[in-house]
């Protein structure tokens, strides 16, 4: 296995209360404002969550496990550890939701994805709201040496998630596979706003901006401060209120991958950002921090993902903005996949902005597989990886 962020590195081994009666007068008020989609949507099976509920869907609940086998290149003994999930449902062979892979035991929701550009830009975007309950999250440079993410909401929806933020021109290829999503973002510049015309001409997606259709699901939150980073939207009341149909899965979901080997974590380093993602077995996912801290979300609960995609990109500059760097998401690239305390060396493919991301083993070119579960993808430029030597996780972690 090749893991390789440079190409030479090798290893073998306080948020808004939103009531019942107000989003009744959205609704309302929404009906009036002629936004596009049919308000003969699926509400019954809206699926809406709060923003601070992280557990699974109702349902059975049964104990899988997960092996995964350490070695002496990591810091625990060698053991075979039992991994508790309540995620996956044993011999489940029912319906799944697209985009996570889970049973979906209550039914499929026939909804669009719900695609919300959220900030990144500094402590005064922090805590991001809602953003614990995305099936994906991307996240990808901006200018200044920074990240933004855009979280993808499908099989639940919080009530409230932000603080919601403009939009780039790397958005617009990057959800050209989920079928006609509903993308919610802050504005844009000139520029960028004639890109998201033209691919909602095109049929990529129907845009919903507070320059436009749509806006009154957005309001600002004085608690958190000035703007532009009180700026959030009232996800389940607009998930409620559009029409369309669920998108397709954006990734295979199956067994580890046997060229898989032990991680702790990996890091994500760019001018101005300092990203890890570490291992934590007692949950069985991967924790994220931010700047050497554990990124929270509003409840206080530290992020985490059940799958990290590392993948390498490319970069130009955007010809809507000079100033923003656009992401080459379409082609092939290097990366990494990190699911179950391990580490795939991976090539990752995407002829069109219409297909899935189909991922491969680096050495072997077999298929490789996400776990069912939650996925955030990191869209890094060559040589920005790094991964987390014992001294960094016990500065992390403790």
């Amino acid at each position: 296995m090749n893991l390789r962020p440079d190409c030479s590195l090798k290893v073998s081994t306080s948020r808004r209360s939103l009531t019942f009666g107000t989003l009744l007068l959205v609704f309302s008020v929404a009906g009036s404002c002629g936004l596009s989609g049919s308000s003969d949507g699926p509400a019954s099976t809206v699926g809406i969550v709060a923003s601070t509920t992280l557990a699974p869907s109702p349902g059975p609940e049964t104990t899988s496990s997960i092996e995964v086998t350490f070695d002496e290149a990591d810091t625990a003994p060698t053991s075979t550890v039992q991994l508790p999930t309540t995620t996956t449902i044993d011999g489940w062979t029912g319906a799944v939701h697209p985009l996570t892979g889970l049973p979906a035991v209550d039914g499929l929701v026939d909804r669009p994805a719900l695609a919300i550009k959220i900030g990144n830009n500094d402590s005064k975007s922090l805590p991001q709201v809602g953003i614990q309950a995305a099936d994906v999250v991307y996240e990808t440079h901006i200018e200044n040496g920074v990240t933004r993410f855009l979280a993808v909401f499908q099989s639940k929806v919080p009530i409230t998630v932000g603080p919601v933020r403009s939009a780039r021109s790397s958005d617009i290829d990057l959800i050209g596979n989920l079928n006609r999503p509903v993308f919610a973002y802050w504005g844009s510049n000139q520029g960028v706003g004639d890109e998201v015309a033209e691919a909602e001409r095109q049929g990529t997606f129907v845009p919903i901006s507070t320059n436009g259709e749509g806006q009154v699901f957005f309001f600002r939150d004085e608690d958190r401060g000035e703007a532009p980073y009180n700026g959030f939207l009232d996800a389940a009341a607009l998930a409620a209120y559009v029409g369309g149909g669920a998108p397709d899965a954006l990734f295979e979901f199956g067994p580890l991958p046997a060229s898989a080997v032990p991680s702790r974590g990996v890091g994500w380093r760019t001018p101005r950002r300092e990203i890890d993602w570490v291992w934590d077995r007692g949950t069985a996912r991967w924790l994220r921090f931010h700047r050497g801290a554990p990124l929270l979300d509003e409840t206080g609960v530290q992020l985490a993902a059940d799958n990290v995609l590392v993948l390498y990109v490319d970069y130009r500059t955007s010809t809507a903005d000079l100033e923003s760097p656009q992401s080459i998401t379409t082609g092939s690239g290097d990366g990494w996949l990190l699911r179950d305390g391990s580490i795939t060396g991976v090539t990752w493919n995407r002829p069109f902005i219409a297909d899935q991301w189909v991922l491969a083993d680096d050495d072997t070119g077999e298929q490789v597989f996400l776990r069912p579960g939650n996925t955030w993808v990191a869209l890094a430029r060559l040589g920005e990886g790094t991964l987390l030597d014992p001294a960094r996780i016990a500065e992390l972690v403790g």
